[in-house]
């Protein structure tokens, strides 16, 4: 079973890459439907007794059958074999005694700092919890399972939906930034407050200089360095091509860079790209 498992995932992920060879998909642009080449047995035994926990056995099977990180969940799944991962994989989860970034590692970015987090050490080792604390929202179980993790991005990209972030949609800093430039805007010009016709907007929009806007990590966790330009979470995204398609300027936004945690493909031409 496993082995068909892994077969039908390549596939799946080949035909997925083929429905999308623009990368339109949310979160698509980072891993390009790719997988980082996978760990070794070696390697991974290695791993796990540096950090003094077996790895749960889903998580295990992907990166060494089929990559460490790479297309998945939201901005992809993050790799393991990185030292800020390792770091934190020591110890015990206990998110009601505060330590959240202990005992578990990042499995992948769910956006405008949100990560998703897998279990390791302590009573709910095997789980997926997310900590979405930098945009608003609580520490709280995500999925039971590696697996469910994963597949739950599987079918929602079979159905053209997009998975829900951790915070609540308009809680991340980024929509209240905006908010707080329109509001600024609309004082300066004299107009009433909430009364921004779609005249007065594209205007606002237009005035802001490129790459003026930038999510960016807060430095509380140790996977995202403090400043690191980030991607966005599904509800910020949306809201970004709503406001381009109603005057915000191409280049507004400033890309988002690559994490110490990102995964790291080989292109067929022997390139190396994050």
């Amino acid at each position: 079973m496993a082995d068909e498992f892994v077969t039908t995932l390549r596939a799946w992920l080949e035909e997925a890459a083929r429905a999308d060879p623009r990368h339109r998909r949310f979160g698509v642009a980072r891993h390009r439907y790719r997988l980082a080449p996978p760990l070794s047995e070696a390697r991974v035994d290695a791993i796990e007794r540096a950090i003094g926990h077996a790895l749960p056995a889903s998580y295990r099977r992907f990166v060494t059958e089929l990559g460490d990180g790479g297309a998945g969940p939201f901005h992809g799944v993050a790799a393991l074999d990185r030292a800020p991962q390792l770091a934190a994989a020591r110890g015990t989860f206990a998110p009601d005694a505060g330590a959240v970034h202990r005992g578990a590692i990042a499995i992948g970015h769910l956006g405008c700092g949100q990560l998703a987090l897998l279990v390791l050490g302590g009573p709910r080792a095997g789980e997926v919890w997310c900590d979405a604390r930098t945009a608003g929202g609580s520490v709280r179980v995500l999925a039971v399972d590696f697996d469910h993790y994963y597949l739950a991005w599987v079918q929602a990209h079979a159905r053209n939906e997009l998975l829900a972030a951790a915070a609540a949609p308009g809680a991340c800093p980024l929509p209240r930034a905006l908010s707080q430039y329109l509001a600024r805007w609309e004082d300066e010009h004299h107009v009433a407050r909430g009364g921004l016709d779609a005249t007065a907007l594209a205007t606002a929009l237009a005035a802001l200089p490129p790459r003026a806007i930038r999510c960016e990590a807060s430095g509380d966790d140790p996977f995202l360095p403090l400043g690191l330009s980030l991607a966005l979470c599904p509800s910020c995204a949306i809201m970004i091509e709503r406001l381009e398609a109603q005057g915000l300027p191409p280049g507004t936004l400033v890309p988002p860079e690559t994490a110490p945690i990102d995964a790291v493909f080989e292109d067929p031409a022997g390139d190396v790209t994050a």
